[in-house]
């Protein structure tokens, strides 16, 4: 089995070379480094805003950083970001319409989040990914990387770095397995296509392991998700390094939060618990774990709940009178407020790449309660910074919820001040792009060590 590369963000000695090389970030072949990064969706999504903190870090550090996909338009011109014009993404979009609507005639409900490889963008023509030292591809996904594509990187003799979001690169077309592991056996008999015999799942993989090239490296963004890549046929005799998300810590401050909870006509003297994500009634998310808990909190007149996302009414009907809703937030300053206006921040997510969410609450100065076997382990020291539950039990977060509830305020809030500390310098962009140049300068150099 090929050798592993863990690459560790945080430690003084890694934050203290960061420093002293800040003002000469150009030095060596970074200063003519051409990088074109790929991506497969908006960059005002959790996987697109940290490619772009970390891409607005290579640009601030001497590399010449362009980013090409499925972004979405009027971004900023200083930006380097393209977006695929429209007279390429519609022949391909409604070619993967037909191709889904197949499946769906074949196999019934498919969610959205499992897309086998079918069409793609010819992303390999453009004059970004042409004249590149190394492509880097951000956040894979089917309706982006097509067949053409993959010929493309399997012919590549630049460095081709693949950065592990999901598991969409490893799998036969789903971006999170739930329970199922069949990615480590090759898949095929998808319990998302009913589990009978087919070979759709089976022969993606297959064709995922052939195309990747000896050219390619794959960067994970933690190491639950690197284990996994580790277990799985595409990957495991690959090296795979571990290259934490980034966050921008510029935009996220621990506010007061009596100032928080006024700007957000929150109650000033009640216990105040915040959650979000994307959507709330998500299965993986842990929705049964947030249901449970408003239920259990429904007529408890000294707690109040702060959520944010799509999905409240789904979730839980009636909302309960102590919780309000913010929808989906696309204000950074809101977003603030939030974390910073909560006592403590709840993550039941079953199952994560990294766990964004959980960072940005700790960097407004609010401890989080996690789950065990997520990447929350990674980042939240138990009973220093946060808490970490039983995994999928609703009932181990309750009872962390009430060790908070139990603190003293001014212990509470020294939680708090903790997990800022654990988090601002070690998931910065600076120091993230820091990592990315050492790895790309390796790899172009020829030097993998």
């Amino acid at each position: 089995m090929a050798g592993r590369l863990e690459i560790e963000a945080g430690s003084n000695q890694e934050l203290s070379r960061i420093k002293a090389t800040d003002e000469t970030a150009s030095h060596g072949s970074s200063n003519t480094m051409n990088v074109v990064q790929i991506v497969g969706g908006a960059l005002n999504s959790g996987a697109g805003r940290g490619t772009r903190a970390v891409h607005e870090a290579l640009l601030n550090a001497g590399i010449r950083s362009r980013i090409l996909g499925r972004v979405e338009p009027d971004l900023p011109e200083d930006l380097f970001a393209r977006r695929v014009p429209l007279l390429q993404r519609i022949p391909v979009g409604v070619k993967n319409r037909f191709y889904m609507w197949y499946l769906m005639r074949r196999f019934g409900e498919i969610p959205a989040s499992f897309h086998p490889i079918s069409h793609g963008l010819r992303l390999h023509n453009s004059p970004e990914y042409r004249k590149a030292d190394l492509i880097h591809i951000q956040w894979a996904h089917a309706p982006t990387l097509g067949p053409a594509f993959w010929r493309a990187i399997r012919r590549e003799r630049r460095p081709v770095v693949w950065t592990l979001r999901d598991m969409w690169p490893f799998t036969g077309g789903c971006h999170f397995s739930g329970t199922c592991e069949k990615y480590a056996s090759g898949c095929g008999q998808c319990p998302l296509l009913g589990g009978g015999d087919e070979t759709i799942t089976s022969a993606d993989v297959a064709f995922k392991a052939q195309h990747y090239g000896p050219q390619s490296v794959f960067v994970a963004i933690s190491e639950t998700i690197a284990e996994q890549a580790r277990k799985s046929t595409v990957l495991r005799e690959r090296d795979i390094y571990v290259i934490p998300n980034s966050v921008k810590m510029s935009q996220l401050r621990a506010m007061d939060k009596a100032q928080a909870r006024s700007a957000l006509g929150l109650p000033a003297n009640k216990f105040v618990i915040a959650s979000g994500a994307l959507n709330l009634a998500d299965p993986r998310k842990g929705a049964h774990i947030m249901r449970h808990m408003l239920n259990v909190y429904r007529d408890n007149k000294n707690v109040h709940w702060c959520l944010f996302g799509n999905g409240l009414a789904e979730l839980i009907d009636p909302v309960p009178e102590n919780c309000t809703g913010f929808g989906l937030i696309r204000d950074d300053i809101i977003l603030n407020q939030i974390y910073s206006a909560a006592d403590v921040f709840v993550m039941p997510s079953l199952q994560e790449s990294f766990g964004k969410v959980t960072v940005e609450a700790m960097a407004c100065g609010t401890p989080v309660i996690g789950l065990g076997k997520t990447p929350a382990e990674e980042i939240i020291s138990h009973g220093q910074t946060g808490w970490l539950a039983k995994h999928g039990d609703a009932g181990a977060v309750v009872a962390a919820v009430e060790m908070a509830r139990a603190l003293p305020v001014p212990l509470l809030q020294k939680l708090g001040l903790r997990a800022r500390a654990a988090v601002i310098d070690k998931y910065s962009p600076e120091a993230i792009a820091r990592l990315h140049i050492d790895l790309y300068e390796s790899l172009l150099s020829g030097n993998q060590a």
